[in-house]
């Protein structure tokens, strides 16, 4: 019982380690947005309510569905959108018989936020994420490599706590793979079912492929 309890202790706090900088940079752009545009302000500010709603419900849960995080990525998008304009890309390609697999939530936003993080975003240089899924149950998140010339410091701590929720889970540990033009994480995707909480957004008007 002690065992347990303590690692739902650790799963419990690798839930709540999610980047504090996105919700600066997100009130940054709206702050432009509100001068610029209050139409598309309006629909920012319905997004990101949705994309903190799912925050906070992700601490309630160990598992989602995919096609729940694929909705919450698509809100998530709309936000890094609006912030890069052009300079960013997503590409989902996932068959329907996928979606209902489950895996921990917040997985695929620590994947874009650390591809966001570390690779130049312009228009002339735009990075393209792309999701697919395989037959075998593994969900592939892929993005070019243009990486920055000035890195900017980091403990890893994204990746980390993706492959500890995966040890915690029992679960395949997640493949990392480099090469001169992509990085790839692959991750196994679970048949179990559990308890979870759809994510309900509102990003239909999303300009992305899926």
């Amino acid at each position: 019982m002690l065992k347990q309890a303590n690692l739902q202790s650790q799963f419990d706090s690798l839930k709540n380690q999610v980047n504090p900088h996105f919700l600066f940079n997100s009130l940054n752009s709206l702050s432009s947005l509100v001068e610029e545009d209050k139409e598309q302000a309006v629909s920012f500010i319905a997004e990101l309510s949705s994309v903190y709603r799912y925050l906070l419900q992700s601490n309630e849960r160990e598992l989602t569905t995919l096609q729940s995080e694929l909705d919450f990525i698509k809100a998530y998008f709309f936000l890094l959108r609006t912030r890069f304009r052009q300079g960013v890309d997503l590409l989902i390609e996932v068959p329907d018989g996928m979606r209902e697999r489950l895996l921990p939530p917040l997985t695929l936003q620590m994947l874009v936020e650390n591809a966001v993080k570390h690779n130049v975003i312009s228009v002339s240089r735009p990075l393209l994420v792309r999701i697919t899924a395989t037959s075998d149950g593994w969900l592939h998140v892929v993005n070019n490599l243009q990486r920055k010339i000035q890195q900017v410091p980091g403990s890893g701590l994204g990746l980390v706590n993706i492959t500890e929720k995966f040890r915690l889970l029992k679960q395949p540990q997640p493949q990392i793979n480099e090469t001169a033009t992509e990085f790839r994480v692959s991750i196994p995707l679970m048949d179990s079912r559990m308890p979870y909480r759809p994510f309900a957004g509102s990003a239909e008007n999303v300009s992305l492929a899926s």
